[in-house]
């Protein structure tokens, strides 16, 4: 059993949003009612750890993009944020690719332990993608109950309904069954395998960790000159340097925001939370 969590949630709020087609910060794009997709994911946290669970959060530290005037209008949001809900938090400018951004933001989350007044270093950070921003506070209390009974790494998932395929680039020399003589393209890859899906699951955030941890994991990843772009979560460093990473239950809701589709998604959960709300007279 792990001492009473001091924890740090790092929201990435970094990404550019290319593939969402806003023109500006995937962060910063407005859902129904005007509110942006940061500040739902502030509001998100800000619910997850209320009552008992307050306690457990010593602070919550954004990474902006580096570009400066991208980075001041999410500034200006957090600390709209910071005021609403008395959360301690700080924002640090990114890098090129996530990992990079989040080793930034590790630094500044080990750094809130040691300001003056701080009552004890930060124990545990998790690692958040502003772009879920309707994680329930459920899935933020399972991720912090499995850390705090032990586990050096834990993530959120739900199981893949899809059928997935391992895939290969096609070799020249295989001909493309159907498609010999028509004078076709083969196709760019070609199946490999098939993963029992049963196995498999599709990972979300938060993500929970031992900030000492997950510190030395992206240290070695730096160090060993892994490719940046290919750490596509921090689970993966973590298994790497030889720790069990646990898997708790996520949830439907905390899906990703990347595409116009997505967009739509989170109109529709927005409008099904207004419709079941308390009114107010």
């Amino acid at each position: 059993m792990s001492p009473a969590l001091r924890c740090v949630v790092l929201i990435v709020a970094a990404g550019s949003g290319t593939r969402l087609g806003a023109g500006i910060p995937k962060a910063l794009v407005p859902l129904p009612g005007g509110a942006t997709i940061l500040e739902h994911c502030l509001q998100g946290v800000d619910r997850s750890h209320q009552g008992s669970h307050r306690g457990r959060l010593v602070g919550v530290v954004v990474v902006v993009p580096p570009d400066p005037a991208a980075a001041e209008r999410l500034e200006q949001v957090c600390a709209s944020a910071a005021e609403r809900t008395g959360l301690p938090l700080r924002t640090v400018p990114g890098g090129r690719e996530r990992a990079d951004s989040v080793r930034a933001g590790l630094s500044a989350c080990a750094a809130l332990g040691d300001e003056p007044g701080a009552a004890a270093p930060v124990t545990h950070v998790l690692v958040h993608d502003a772009a879920r921003p309707f994680v329930p506070p459920a899935v933020f209390q399972r991720v912090e109950d499995a850390l705090e009974a032990g586990a050096a790494a834990v993530v959120p998932a739900v199981p893949v309904t899809d059928t997935v395929k391992t895939v290969a680039p096609w070799a020249d020399t295989v001909k493309a069954p159907g498609l010999a003589g028509t004078g076709s393209e083969p196709a760019p890859f070609q199946v490999v395998d098939t993963p029992v899906r049963a196995a498999l699951r599709a990972v979300q955030t938060p993500q929970g960790f031992e900030l000492a941890a997950l510190l030395r994991a992206h240290e070695s990843a730096r160090r060993a000159g892994e490719d940046a772009a290919a750490l596509t979560d921090d689970s993966m460093l973590m298994e790497a340097a030889g720790h069990t990473v646990a898997v708790v239950n996520g949830d439907a809701e905390s899906f990703k925001i990347t595409s116009a589709l997505d967009l739509a998604l989170a109109a529709a959960v927005l409008q099904e939370r207004s419709a079941t709300s308390p009114q107010t007279a």
